[in-house]
């Protein structure tokens, strides 16, 4: 297996960008203000549980899922590409994204269900992330593929990890995450951007 480390770490920040592991820390300490330490510790794991097995079932078998209900992968590279587009210019315009949960993904929930919803998906989660794992993953058909998405994967798991257990004590004021949302934002209208057009590079050579 030979990887190209120029394609893996060009695939770890798109998924670093989506999954923004170190900002969800933070996240996790309001959703978390007033429970117990136990109850923290439980609350991390099943949120990362949850999250990574939404991205690596979309790793493995979102490509087959596709083929199955016979969506064109330059299509959906282009769908999903508008998606990511919208989303980072809803980012920099100061709003949070509809496509990752929008603004009830903040709201304190009423039980511990909102540790996998809305926390886990669609916030960290969401359609965007799936999205761009699903189009990662499609784009060779070799192993090497699959296997620089489950590294792209695994980096921002890890560092979510520590972002849960260690970071959520972190007090960081609202201008300051407004800032780096908007950030964010340009780096994923930049990536959507691409999506679009390697989706439309491929959806023409299915045609040929």
């Amino acid at each position: 297996m030979d990887l190209d480390l120029a394609t893996v770490a060009t695939a770890t920040i798109s998924v670093w960008v989506l999954v923004g592991p170190l900002s969800r820390g933070v996240f996790f300490r309001m959703l978390t203000e007033g429970k117990s330490a136990e109850d923290r510790r439980r609350g991390a794991i099943t949120v990362l549980i949850t999250v990574s097995l939404i991205l690596y079932t979309s790793a493995l078998v979102g490509r087959e899922l596709l083929e199955l209900l016979g969506i064109n992968l330059g299509a959906f590279g282009i769908a999903g590409g508008l998606v990511l587009t919208a989303m980072g210019f809803e980012m920099l315009s100061g709003h949070n994204s509809k496509a990752q949960g929008g603004d009830e993904v903040y709201e304190e929930p009423d039980d511990d269900d909102g540790f996998i919803v809305p926390f886990s998906t669609p916030f960290i989660a969401g359609p965007g992330a799936i999205t761009t794992v699903i189009t990662l993953s499609a784009r060779g058909d070799d192993f090497s593929s699959i296997a620089t998405v489950l590294i792209a994967i695994t980096i921002p798991l890890i560092v979510l990890a520590f972002s849960l257990f260690k970071l959520g004590n972190l007090d960081i004021s609202p201008k300051a995450m407004k800032v780096i949302g908007q950030a964010g934002g340009i780096f994923i209208a930049t990536i959507g951007i691409q999506l679009i057009l390697g989706g439309l590079a491929g959806y023409i050579e299915g045609l040929n």
